[in-house]
């Protein structure tokens, strides 16, 4: 008898909730509700990209599939002869006629290695009655600002990994504003491919002589 007692009273003691797993379990349903009314926009942050970047000219990324807003470097801000129509003053096939007495020539070391002649030329890109923009393959002008636009309609893979932040450098870190380098920052246009380079290796014969002298 006294043996049916004890396993009876073991029997409701164990399923029965003890105040402490109860307290437990609401301190979890309390923390999940934190987090789930919790916002990436909520999050704060004590410093921001604008503290390291107040010397960079930025402009808004016109990206319109991008779910968040980024910045860029402003283009126009780096080229020291912008605007182009300061010298493009009259048509280009005019300023090509001119003798180097009347004009100097320039743009005479830029050689296009981005694609076959074929396929692609200056016109390709530039705009022969603007030169102030460039022009997108229907014609329509696109600022030197947001040249990326221009690259990504044939570089369409990396323009979406670019746009996600999985191509290309973030600038100032990672907290927010979000700055990242477009494509003219890290590639040259007329020639985007980068150069090979051998990996450094030890030189076990310079190494060597070394030793023996």
């Amino acid at each position: 008898m006294v043996l049916f007692s004890v396993i009876t009273a073991l029997f409701f003691s164990c399923n029965k909730p003890n105040e402490l797993e109860e307290g437990h379990h609401e301190d979890h349903q309390t923390l999940r509700s934190k987090l789930d009314a919790m916002s990436v926009d909520s999050i704060t942050y004590s410093i921001s990209t604008d503290e390291f970047l107040k010397d960079l000219k930025k402009v808004l990324a016109e990206v319109p599939d991008s779910e968040f807003n980024f910045y860029v470097p402003e283009r126009s801000a780096m080229i020291k002869s912008y605007p182009c129509s300061n010298c493009h003053s009259k048509p280009l096939d005019e300023l090509q006629k001119l003798g180097e007495e009347e004009i100097k020539k320039a743009h005479w070391n830029i050689k296009v290695k981005h694609a076959d002649a074929e396929v692609m030329e200056c016109a390709t890109c530039h705009n022969d009655n603007n030169l102030d923009e460039l022009q997108s393959l229907t014609n329509k002008g696109i600022s030197l600002n947001h040249s990326y636009q221009l690259c990504g309609q044939c570089h369409s893979t990396q323009y979406k990994d670019w746009q996600g932040g999985a191509h290309g450098k973030r600038l100032g870190g990672w907290t927010s504003p979000r700055v990242v380098n477009s494509c003219v920052n890290c590639h040259n246009p007329h020639s985007p491919a980068f150069e090979s380079k051998w990996p450094a290796r030890l030189n076990t014969v310079k190494l060597k002589q070394q030793s023996s002298d």
